[in-house]
């Protein structure tokens, strides 16, 4: 009994350190065959989502407007995180000033070990704070390598009709990644674009207002955005369900620590020693 106690305990005291870790806003989401590293004080933001030892992004974040005239900036920049991560494979970020709040729920499903495939949930809040009216401009950006490389990609927009986009869809040499807004409990997104290089995330930082183009389709080193244009009611909420799905992700073995490489050159050796005796002694 108290052998449990203290596993309790320390279980309980590494959980509290692990939480404390994730105060310094780089926070990581494990599970299954699958890890998330997150930014969330920086417009790094979500950097990394590993599938099968392979890392398929470069970065994913969110950068919003207030009204008509520029420039947008990244959320990261509304106040610092308050940070709550619930388990392992979920995390809820929370900025805050006294006009808007914004909230974004993340949990990652992995997929088993060698099955190339995995799953993570966004559910954003944006409410607003005031009295009034705000005229509130929310966009997505996304720069996913699938296969582990940059090139050789090729994405679309998919169109629910004029100015209502549900998702986006890109692939690379067998590797689809897929991401789904859904529509039943959000709005779908008001324009969407795709690109290549920095011209997207150029035009989030450049000072100037932006408006995506709508560019329904690019290849090579591809990204692309969402955005979302709404007029939220004094008090009110925007809500924005999404899910991102990867499969046919080819498995890459993992990377030996160096303490088991020495291990294993050790064992080489003195096979190699003993080879060499018995050699001689039947010699």
């Amino acid at each position: 009994m108290l052998r449990f106690a203290c596993n309790i305990g320390c279980a309980l005291i590494a959980w509290g350190l692990a939480t404390t870790v994730s105060q310094a806003q780089i926070v990581n989401l494990l599970s299954g065959n699958s890890s998330v590293t997150i930014n969330t004080g920086s417009q790094a933001g979500m950097n990394n989502w590993t599938v099968d030892n392979q890392n398929q992004l470069n970065q994913q974040w969110f950068w919003y407007r207030i009204g008509s005239t520029g420039p947008e900036a990244s959320i990261n920049t509304i106040s610092a995180p308050v940070i709550n991560q619930l388990s392992p494979s979920i995390l809820q970020t929370t900025y805050a000033n006294s006009v808007f709040s914004a909230n974004i729920l993340y949990s990652l499903d992995g997929g088993a070990v060698g099955s190339g495939t995995s799953d993570l949930s966004e559910q954003i809040s944006i409410q607003n704070l005031t009295g009034a009216t705000l005229s509130f401009h929310f966009f997505q950006y996304a720069d996913f390598n699938l296969g582990g490389t940059p090139n050789n990609d090729v994405g679309d927009l998919d169109q629910l009709r004029r100015n209502a986009y549900s998702g986006t869809i890109q692939y690379n040499n067998g590797c689809q990644l897929s991401e789904n807004v859904d529509t039943v409990v959000s709005q779908p997104a008001t324009h969407g674009q795709f690109g290549t290089g920095s011209t997207i995330l150029n035009s989030l930082t450049d000072g100037s207002a932006t408006t995506l183009n709508n560019n329904a389709s690019a290849s090579g080193n591809v990204n692309w955005g969402l955005e979302w244009d709404v007029n939220i009611a004094a008090g009110g909420t925007l809500l924005i369900s999404k899910d991102l799905n990867i499969v046919g992700v080819i498995p890459v073995p993992p990377v030996p620590e160096p303490a088991t490489l020495s291990v294993v050159a050790l064992g080489l050796l003195a096979g190699g020693l003993y080879g060499r005796r018995l050699h001689r002694r039947t010699t």
